[in-house]
């Protein structure tokens, strides 16, 4: 998303680059290659995956074309989301308090990034907005979960593999 929004996307643009050399037109209704294998099990999870599609526009891409946001700001926000350990249970104390002194560390470089670089004094809206963002990640990754989840129950894809050898042996 990052990419698409440096690239110079806007809101009236709902085309989004995912990967290194792929874009995806958020409109598209149809299968991309009705000769592709895949697509039938694709066309039957569509409708799981409309809202998904929906509010990943609306919680992510949508604010994140909004802020326009630098690469110090992304890694920010990357950091707090790795740095967070508060609903990680069974972790020891010290590894808890090494995770709060690394975002307050991040969180002092947010400071000194905006008030010496970008000579803002008032980020507190801004940075609202980016807390935001990770709330948003975090319902994006459970809405995935649960259509990935439904769509194993009622086995719309057929899956069979052998990952023997991708664990090792006890």
């Amino acid at each position: 998303m990052y990419t698409s929004i440096e690239c110079g996307s806007s809101e009236n643009n709902t085309y989004m680059i995912t990967y290194d050399n792929i874009v995806v037109d958020l409109n598209y209704k149809e299968s991309p290659n009705p000769i592709n294998k895949y697509i039938e099990p694709f066309d039957r999870t569509k409708p799981l995956w409309t809202s998904y599609k929906e509010n990943l526009f609306k919680l992510l891409y949508k604010p994140m074309l909004n802020l326009r946001l630098t690469q110090f700001e992304v890694v920010y926000i990357l950091a707090q989301i790795l740095w967070s350990t508060q609903d990680i249970k069974g972790l020891a104390s010290t590894t808890h308090d090494l995770a709060n002194q690394m975002i307050d560390q991040i969180s002092s470089e947010l400071h000194d990034y905006y008030v010496n670089e970008r000579r803002m004094y008032n980020y507190s809206p801004r940075l609202v907005k980016m807390i935001k963002l990770i709330e948003g990640a975090r319902a994006i990754v459970n809405e995935q979960q649960n259509v990935t989840l439904i769509s194993q129950v009622y086995n719309i894809f057929d899956f069979k593999a052998d990952l023997s050898e991708l664990c090792d042996s006890f």
